[in-house]
């Protein structure tokens, strides 16, 4: 593929690395399968224009941790994807997805065990992006209804993105469910990797063990101070 129709959804920090990949064969076969699909009336989520958008919100120089899950949302209204590229982002709903709002949930009782009430469940998770949390999902497109129908396809991005980049930085990864956990093997041996279930495996209260406070604490061992402040605690912008 041409990097130069690609150079402007990736955040200027991630063009030297991710340009090599977007050049290569496999990127050339994840377009071909993706254009042929559409060619043949598939419906793809999320629009186009959002497929990168973890990497433009997310500054690759500030980059904390990583948190992947399966895949985008795969659901559709009025005829426009749900999705808006980010690991559990729904900023193009009118209301907040049932997997985001457990998210929040399982995050507030990680940090503060049921007592603070005081955040917002904010349907647009690039607050996190900005403070260097790279929320990704293992592929990131996905056919109409059918969640994770392409995991196969992205799985060579993936191995790049881990081998050649993540895995550089030494950050932090929480795999998010069974198929995000298979990407474990691209990681180093002595990587800092946890893995917890996806919110959809949990019908009731999401149990994270308390995983996201351990990142937390990792990350202030390395930098001096709790870098990510997980729950939005300001009013939304």
């Amino acid at each position: 593929m041409k990097w130069s129709k690609f150079k402007k959804f990736f955040h200027p920090s991630w063009h030297s690395k991710i340009k090599v990949f977007i050049e290569s064969e496999d990127c050339d076969e994840i377009y071909k399968f993706l254009k042929s699909e559409s060619k043949a009336g598939v419906q793809i989520a999320p629009a186009s224009i959002n497929v990168y958008k973890a990497f433009f919100e997310t500054d690759l120089n500030n980059l904390n941790v990583v948190v992947i899950g399966k895949s985008p949302f795969s659901m559709f209204k009025n005829n426009e994807s749900m999705a808006d590229g980010l690991l559990f982002g729904c900023s193009i709903l009118d209301r907040l997805h049932p997997f985001l709002s457990k998210f929040y949930t399982a995050l507030e009782k990680d940090f503060y065990d049921g007592f603070n009430l005081n955040y917002v469940k904010n349907k647009n998770v690039t607050y996190l992006c900005r403070q260097g949390v790279l929320m990704l999902n293992a592929s990131l497109t996905t056919e109409k209804n059918k969640s994770g129908s392409h995991l196969n396809i992205w799985e060579s991005f993936m191995k790049f993105l881990f081998e050649e980049i993540i895995n550089v930085t030494g950050v932090p990864v929480i795999f998010l469910g069974k198929d995000s956990e298979k990407l474990i093997k691209y990681r180093n041996k002595n990587s800092h990797n946890f893995t917890i279930n996806h919110p959809e495996n949990n019908l009731n209260e999401w149990n994270v063990n308390n995983t996201f406070s351990k990142v937390n604490k990792i990350l202030e061992e390395n930098n001096g101070f709790p870098t990510v402040q997980w729950l939005d605690m300001d009013v939304p912008y």
